[in-house]
């Protein structure tokens, strides 16, 4: 039986859906990870014999099967900076390679109702990549993520997100220590590069896969 939890979020994803294809972008809806991996390679992966892939930081992202599987596609090129062993050099070369990519997967710290993303990076590769240079960007957004206009949206990308990340990444914040912004200035701070996305140019180019799931920060 459809519990009432269920169904409150089945309808405000939906509305969130309208929103986002009213600003030009692309949204689907989904109730799990393991769906939304489905439709993207199903769905979102660019066609052709030579096709390039990357993948921003997110905990929702390294959550799922999503890298391994586009590994699996013949012809699919890859370009992972994650790897530790990699110099500082060479991670720098394929960070910048990232935002000339067909395909790029991340997530987002906050959507508004009103269909806009929010985003924060400390250097401002992933936002770089969101905003301009991949063919096709494809978004994993858990429910959690969704908030009502875009004031709770900044706030939740860094008391939220930010803090979170710090906590993870071991980062002596003031954020990862009290839950909230501290507008600090110090060099582990995180909050760097700001973007608000309010329109997809051109239509369609960034895809948000709404997700009926609390996933990560």
């Amino acid at each position: 039986m459809t519990t009432p939890q269920e169904i409150y979020y089945q309808n405000k994803l939906e509305l969130v859906k309208k929103a986002l294809e009213a600003n030009q972008f692309e949204a689907s809806v989904h109730e799990t990870l393991e769906g939304a991996e489905e439709y993207l390679i199903g769905t979102i992966v660019p066609s052709g014999p030579h096709v390039s892939a990357a993948f921003g930081g997110s905990a929702t992202v390294a959550a799922s099967n999503i890298v391994a599987r586009l590994r699996a596609i013949p012809g699919m090129e890859v370009i992972d900076r994650n790897d530790p062993a990699l110099p500082a050099e060479e991670r720098a070369a394929l960070t910048r390679r990232s935002i000339i990519v067909d395909l790029f997967v991340a997530s987002s710290n906050a959507v508004t109702q009103d269909g806009q993303l929010v985003n924060i990076d400390k250097f401002g590769n992933r936002v770089a990549a969101i905003a301009y240079g991949p063919k096709k960007v494809a978004l994993f957004v858990g429910r959690n993520k969704i908030v009502p206009e875009l004031q709770g949206a900044l706030e939740r990308a860094k008391a939220t997100a930010a803090a979170m990340n710090a906590i993870r990444l071991k980062q002596d914040t003031p954020c990862a220590r009290t839950a909230k912004c501290h507008d600090c200035h110090g060099a582990s701070r995180l909050c760097g590069v700001t973007v608000i996305t309010q329109r997809s140019f051109p239509p369609g180019r960034i895809h948000v896969l709404l997700i009926n799931q609390d996933l990560g920060f």
